[in-house]
């Protein structure tokens, strides 16, 4: 009886993690489409970028770049904070007028949501919402990884921001690397970027950052772009892998609409929850 009733345990764990593993296979269905926002009007390339900053530009845009004020990406990713890669999906809202986010993500499996992140960057201070794993507000670290966060993003999403800004200021290194210099940071937290000798476009971007609010040291974050692409008319990083240290990767990101000068006030004057697009 006590053999029995072992295996039957033993079975019903084994018949778990199975399940388990095989609803993290599963791809997450995207979240729904948003009205696609149009660009009203155009911005002369400045004329003080470094060499491979300048080349990037014209080989995306031409001589002129396309005013954004704000944007939404929508997407598909694989999450691996733990080690385990989870379906992910994800809808990120960005405020150009005042360097500012708001990320919406949600886990899945067998596409049905288990786990919910919130976060957002307002101006500089943050709050991230990991549900049952947490809730960070206002943190010295955090609020700085948000910073760099926000312009290693529009970089490969919305690049003519990080383009034309003025709070930003680009640093030559060599021909195929330039420094992006964050407002509020100090030259560790700025954005080291690779530019690809054979394209132009960004090939990878890293600096040293704050990887929790616990950790009293930075850590290389370093972000590859895996492959550029066209959404909605424009090139962007249409995948690109995560990374802290040499470590695993941390996450893939697969973009798969951008919208840009929609109304983004209401995802960012509300934190949490859902709202109506």
């Amino acid at each position: 009886m006590i053999i029995r009733i072992l295996a039957a345990i033993v079975g019903l764990v084994v018949l778990s993690l199975t399940l388990g593993w095989l609803g993290l296979q599963v791809p997450s269905s995207r979240f729904a489409l948003v009205p696609l926002g149009a660009v009203s009007h155009r911005i002369p390339l400045p004329d003080n970028l470094p060499a491979p900053v300048e080349r990037f530009a014209r080989t995306v845009f031409g001589d002129e770049l396309p005013g954004v004020e704000s944007a939404i990406v929508v997407g598909r990713a694989r999450l691996s904070p733990t080690g385990l890669p989870m379906p992910t999906r994800f809808r990120l809202y960005y405020d150009a007028t005042s360097s500012s986010y708001y990320h919406d993500i949600e886990a899945t499996w067998f596409t049905l949501p288990f786990m919910r992140i919130h976060e957002r960057n307002l101006e500089g201070h943050a709050i991230l919402d990991l549900g049952i794993l947490g809730r960070i507000e206002d943190d010295p670290h955090i609020n700085q990884s948000a910073i760099q966060g926000y312009w290693a993003e529009v970089l490969g999403w919305v690049p003519s921001v990080a383009l034309t800004d003025p709070r930003v200021r680009w640093e030559a290194v060599d021909a195929n690397t330039a420094r992006l210099m964050l407002p509020g940071l100090d030259d560790e937290g700025a954005l080291t970027v690779t530019f690809d000798a054979a394209t132009g476009l960004i090939a990878g971007i890293e600096s040293q950052r704050y990887q929790n609010e616990k950790q009293p040291e930075r850590s290389r974050w370093y972000n590859q772009v895996l492959e550029w692409g066209d959404v909605n008319g424009l090139s962007v990083a249409v995948r690109a892998q995560t990374q802290w240290e040499d470590n695993a990767p941390w996450a893939t990101w697969e973009v798969e609409q951008i919208s840009f000068n929609g109304d983004v006030s209401t995802r960012l004057a509300q934190f949490g929850g859902d709202v109506a697009e």
